[in-house]
């Protein structure tokens, strides 16, 4: 945003002050100062011809002849006032998100990760199917009466990929924008700061609206229930990481961890589904201080706040996992690949390679401290919680003293044979 030469504390000083600026040059007509206040009542209070309600009439304030007065009354009645400061962060803020979003259609069409697209979608899938047996499985569900509700909200989750209609919208996002900015130009004079004052009210004009972040190239996944989205790099992973085991332990866990977010909840403030086992989320907890008691490094802890990000963790993987065992069954054992360390070789197993998987989208490579607000642990903490799973001792022959096997807590089990019962 161009700011004017004269410094800015607010957008209802800024255009209190350009329009006394007008009211005072006596080169300025009745009509344009009037053609000034319905831009304002256009773009601001979405009124358009004499439609306009209450304080949102302003044709009142051209024919007043005490400019300074019809200038402070303007102030206070544009309920607009934001410090240009804010102003600009927030929609510097929008800008982004909408290169994002073409970002990340751009690099799908330009690339080669659509059958990655189609990948990520058919794990979804199966772990919905898998979910669902689960559920149907899990007593507190069942006892709590809260089994069908908690199957129709798994239905309602699927994997969004329509990149056409992503760039759709944020094309027409930021060509709206542009479009208020010029016909506001051509209809108005341009002095007295008129393009801070046309950037204003484009600005308004578009503030309800939002550009799309469904798909983009930095690492991330999002659940905004029922639709999942993923980062280009997961799509590519999906595509080329050529072992499936690879795929199911890396992207595998990003896909179910996200699907998860729908069904974990706080057992005592519930939001999607009408019940959660207590059981099963003080087990969650549990598990994720025991971790961050072995595994400190700067900072870290289970807070309530946590609850959602530390159980989707422990089902994504637990889903993944029993993904794995389905497709490699009789083959989990087999030699992955065998590398050389020093003068001896050692062999890789498939399962061995699920879980060194899962830890590549964990790693870093920066020390870790738990963030204030933040719902995730640190990534050192989630996954080494996560490999509490009895497929990892099994993979890696873990011998009962090690330091791995001592951070372990109670198998946690939130759905299916084996979840608590707990009867009302």
């Amino acid at each position: 945003m161009r700011t004017p030469s004269r410094e800015l504390t607010s957008t209802n000083n800024f255009i209190g002050e350009l329009f006394l600026a007008q009211c005072e040059d006596t080169h300025v007509k009745h009509e344009e100062l009037l053609h000034f206040l319905k831009q304002i009542e256009h773009y601001v209070f979405k009124f358009d011809g004499s439609n306009c309600e209450y304080e949102g009439c302003l044709s009142a304030l051209a024919s007043d002849h005490n400019c300074t007065r019809a200038s402070e009354k303007l102030k206070t009645t544009v309920v607009i006032d934001f410090l240009f400061l804010n102003l600009s962060e927030f929609w510097e803020k929008k800008f982004r998100i909408a290169k994002y979003g073409l970002d990340g259609v751009n690099a799908l069409l330009d690339g080669e990760s659509k059958q990655g697209v189609s990948k990520v979608n058919h794990l979804i899938e199966r772990m919905q199917k898998k979910l669902i047996s689960w559920v149907n499985e899990t007593e507190w569900a069942i006892n709590n009466g809260a089994d069908e509700a908690i199957i129709e909200e798994t239905l309602q989750v699927h994997h969004y990929d329509n990149y056409a209609d992503s760039m759709r919208k944020n094309l027409q996002f930021l060509m709206k924008l542009e479009q208020d900015y010029l016909k506001c130009l051509r209809d108005t004079k341009r002095e007295h700061d008129f393009e801070t004052f046309c950037m204003l009210m484009s600005i308004f004009a578009s503030f309800e609206n939002e550009p799309d972040l469904t798909f983009f190239t930095f690492y991330n996944a999002f659940n905004a229930h029922p639709k999942l989205s993923f980062s280009q790099l997961f799509y590519d992973m999906a595509e080329n990481v050529g072992e499936s085991a690879g795929v199911l332990g890396s992207v595998g866990f990003i896909a179910g961890h996200e699907l998860s977010h729908t069904l974990i909840e706080n057992a005592n403030a519930p939001q999607l589904i009408p019940y959660f086992s207590n059981e099963s989320m003080q087990c969650i907890q549990n598990q994720y201080q025991k971790t961050c008691d072995h595994f400190v490094e700067e900072s870290c802890g289970a807070a309530d706040n946590q609850i959602d990000e530390n159980g989707s963790d422990m089902l994504g993987l637990q889903l993944a996992y029993s993904l794995f065992e389905e497709e490699y069954q009789g083959r989990m054992d087999e030699e992955y690949i065998r590398i050389q360390n020093l003068e001896e070789y050692r062999s890789i197993t498939m399962e061995q390679l699920f879980f060194y998987s899962t830890a590549f989208v964990a790693c870093s490579g920066r020390s870790q401290k738990q963030r204030l607000g933040d719902g995730h642990s640190p990534w050192n903490v989630r996954v080494n919680a996560i490999v509490q799973h009895p497929g990892f001792k099994k993979a890696f022959n873990c011998p009962a003293n090690s330091t791995m096997v001592e951070s372990f807590d109670d198998q946690c089990i939130i759905f299916g044979k084996g979840a608590p019962e707990m009867r009302r």
